[in-house]
């Protein structure tokens, strides 16, 4: 068996020396496409390393007010360079919702976001923009996108678009709550109104004053004109 083996193996070797030029050129080829694999590995590593990309989402406001943010952020792993972004929506949709952000592409490209960073801006509240305002809610907002175009270090242009709901936050606590100056901007509104009536109500009553003297056995009041019929009389 051991014999058959070697016997085997010198064959082969006879075969490789008879070959040599044969067994080299295969063995070029292969290390050429080894390179040449490993050097397009290289290559998309470089390029992934070098390409932004910016997406858009909402998020709600740290301070737990009930406003919503709408966020820009570049999660690739590259610069991303002039980023313009543009809202396809509803224009009727948005301003019944009171949406904060302009839908009209009219700002100047932003300049940079850095790899890991992001943009916040104010996008509404809660309570408008899931349509919960009022005496007869008008529903959510209407589902829309953003379309953004950037630019990476090398100035090859990057497009994404993301979809955003308000719905996804549908059955979360905290996201319709009114924040605490809205609500108290509500309550002096109301007061105001209250104050407003009490004030025309007013001007019906009948003033009276105390002249009660010592001689008396109860008190004794004495009606007089209103301030308004005071100051008339006197101006006439």
């Amino acid at each position: 068996m051991i014999e058959a083996t070697g016997g085997q193996l010198m064959v082969t070797f006879d075969w490789l020396n008879g070959n040599a030029s044969l067994v080299s050129a295969l063995a070029t080829v292969a290390i050429a496409w080894l390179t040449f694999q490993l050097a397009r590995e290289n290559r998309r590593l470089r390029q992934s390393g070098q390409e932004p990309q910016v997406v858009a989402y909402l998020l709600p406001h740290p301070d737990g007010n009930g406003a919503i943010n709408i966020v820009f952020a570049n999660v690739g792993l590259g610069l991303a360079k002039d980023v313009v972004f543009s809202i396809d929506c509803n224009d009727a949709d948005f301003k019944a919702h009171r949406v904060l952000m302009k839908t009209v592409k009219a700002h100047a490209p932003i300049n940079v976001i850095p790899s890991g960073e992001k943009i916040v801006a104010l996008f509404g509240l809660g309570v408008d923009l899931f349509g919960s305002r009022g005496e007869k809610p008008i529903g959510p907002l209407k589902p829309f996108s953003v379309k953004i175009t950037c630019k990476d270090v090398n100035g090859r242009q990057r497009n994404t678009i993301s979809n955003i709901d308000v719905m996804q936050f549908a059955g979360l606590s905290g996201f319709m709550a009114k924040p605490p100056l809205r609500s108290i901007e509500d309550t002096l509104k109301k007061m105001d109104r209250r104050f407003e009536v009490l004030a025309k109500a007013s001007k019906k009553f009948v003033s009276f004053v105390d002249t009660t003297s010592m001689k008396d056995e109860v008190r004794q009041f004495q009606k007089v004109d209103a301030p308004e019929e005071n100051a008339s009389e006197a101006s006439k």
